[in-house]
């Protein structure tokens, strides 16, 4: 458990238990019924995720979409899925395991990947953003691990701020209801 997780724990127990129950139980199948089909449509339309790609999922949550771009990139590919909670990294392992997927690789961190330089074809971020606490460093990690040309995919309701942080860094690409797709 972070040292984050245990402040909010001992300090909103009651409160903490049941939002963390909604998030990690009830977000996911809210994912997969209502808003997870359509950002799926979104990067089949933008072509965005395609066999034998290195995929970062930033603030992958319980997986969602990093077992869905795990499956799409195949054994050629590879997924980073990155979270702040080590909980939730522990059940995308556990989801990966189930599915016999063996190219996801977790990182706990709250902003830094660790990874190599231009190593990353695709940076992804769904409704993480608003999260951020330094969004202007964690976009200058994207930049940093994206390889020349790399996709930047933001899909987040704060499309305005988005534009604003991404400036200098990232070319706008696309964009369609909630997803901004950039390029190096």
């Amino acid at each position: 458990m972070s040292e984050f997780e245990r402040i909010l724990q001992e300090k909103l127990n009651p409160v903490y238990k049941a939002h963390y129950a909604v998030w990690v139980y009830w977000w996911p199948l809210w994912r997969r019924i209502y808003s997870g089909q359509r950002i799926l449509r979104s990067w089949e339309e933008f072509d965005l995720v395609r066999e034998g790609q290195t995929f970062l999922d930033y603030g992958c949550g319980t997986g969602c979409f990093a077992i869905v771009a795990a499956n799409i990139v195949g054994v050629t590919g590879k997924v980073y899925a990155l979270d702040r909670f080590p909980r939730q990294l522990e059940i995308v392992q556990k989801r990966s395991r189930k599915q016999g997927l063996t190219n996801i690789v977790t990182i706990l961190s709250e902003s830094k990947t660790g990874l190599p330089d231009e190593s990353v074809d695709v940076a992804w971020m769904c409704d993480v953003f608003h999260e951020v606490q330094e969004r202007r460093a964690v976009l200058e990690e994207m930049h940093r691990v994206l390889k020349k040309e790399g996709t930047l995919a933001i899909y987040d309701g704060m499309r305005d701020r988005v534009l604003y942080y991404t400036e200098d860094l990232f070319s706008l690409d696309g964009r369609d209801d909630k997803l901004l797709t950039f390029i190096k």
